[in-house]
């Protein structure tokens, strides 16, 4: 059963996720995953398996990569029991804005039945799932 709190813990995980990537925290970015738990990170971009390729790909999104000048946000967030007391999966969509630009939205997408876990830090992911939608591949092919 979740509760009210994990509720409210595991939205407040979420928005730490992004807010962490547009202020181009590595760190906090990193502290929304379970340290001593194994993790998985899938998305079109590349998946990862482990805390040192994850940091890598991050710190290079942020710093140098797609994800300067963007804001992300987050919607729909639903959270769904997991296996006891100690898991829950949220789904959540993404919607990613230009900020540096005149602001628009440049892609959007879902990450599906995320795997978070209650430790001794509170609730992190261990497993996410990003599936980008459509439009954002045909922006990426006009640009090409």
């Amino acid at each position: 059963m979740i509760t009210t709190q994990d509720t409210f813990d595991i939205l407040n995980l979420c928005a730490k996720y992004y807010i962490s990537t547009d202020e181009k925290d590595v760190d906090g970015f990193m502290a929304c995953w379970a340290d001593d738990q194994p993790i998985l990170f899938e998305s079109p971009f590349g998946n990862f398996d482990n805390r040192d390729a994850l940091r890598a790909f991050e710190d290079e999104h942020v710093n140098r990569g797609m994800a300067i000048g963007k804001r992300h946000v987050l919607s729909n967030p639903f959270i769904e029991a997991g296996e006891n007391a100690n898991t829950a999966y949220v789904t959540s969509y993404m919607i990613v804005m230009d900020v540096d630009n005149i602001p628009s939205i440049i892609a959007t997408g879902i990450y599906r039945r995320s795997k978070v876990i209650k430790t001794s830090k509170g609730w992190r992911f261990v497993h996410r799932k990003l599936d980008i939608d459509p439009g954002f591949m045909k922006l990426m092919q006009k640009a090409a």
